[in-house]
């Protein structure tokens, strides 16, 4: 046995893993960001090098409807899951918690759930910086963003001032604040922020306003 702790050598693993370039691409939002595959590629061949195990485990979940804005019903899976850190030549552990969502229209909300719950988990272990780094998934980005065909108004959830000037902008671009909730919560939903989110909207208005901002 080498006599490095599980502790300094997960230590190790995050001084050699300080970036991962960002590969995926979100069409809709026009982002890019660390896939899971990447993030777990990385990580992955430093731990195995050093012989240390990442065990997975569903302790808790559960799943509610939601319906978007073109009234399709939709299932968003939360799950609580545990990860165990194992040194193959200490046996020591250590073992953390963290939370993952999926949304989908089908069975995938789990699948979705459990894959980003991973993700975050390893990229928050090792402390690898991000900035805004949503899910990417486009499907429910174009769900949520359309107009209802019933023409009823959405009845937008805001709490704060930074909230307010989003509404404000959204209603600015769209002319209407029809499906401003299903915008604002599927931003939310993946990942980003409210400073996001109206940045995201004050690129909007610059380009329909031509450019000017």
């Amino acid at each position: 046995m080498s006599g490095k702790t599980l502790v300094k050598k997960l230590a190790q693993v995050m001084q050699q893993v300080k970036y991962i370039q960002k590969r995926g691409k979100n069409k809709f939002h026009n982002y890019t960001y660390a896939t899971e595959s990447d993030v777990s590629e990385k990580i992955r061949e430093e731990l195995a090098e050093r012989n240390i195990m990442m065990i997975p485990s569903v302790v808790g979940h559960s799943t509610r409807e939601h319906t978007n804005q073109k009234g399709n019903r939709e299932y968003i899976c939360t799950v609580d899951m545990q990860f165990t850190f194992i040194d193959g030549d200490s046996g020591e552990t250590i073992t953390f918690n963290t939370i993952g969502e999926g949304q989908d229209a089908g069975d995938k909300g789990p699948y979705k759930a459990i894959t980003g719950a991973q993700k975050y988990a390893l990229m928050k272990a090792f402390m690898i910086p991000t900035g805004d780094d949503p899910e990417a998934d486009e499907g429910v980005d174009q769900r949520n963003t359309e107009p209802p065909k019933s023409g009823e108004k959405a009845e937008p959830n805001v709490t704060s001032k930074k909230s307010a000037t989003i509404k404000a902008k959204y209603q600015a671009f769209k002319g209407t604040l029809d499906g401003f909730d299903e915008f604002y919560l599927g931003c939310i939903n993946n990942g980003w922020n409210e400073a996001r989110i109206e940045k995201y909207l004050t690129e909007k208005l610059a380009e329909m306003n031509g450019g000017e901002k």
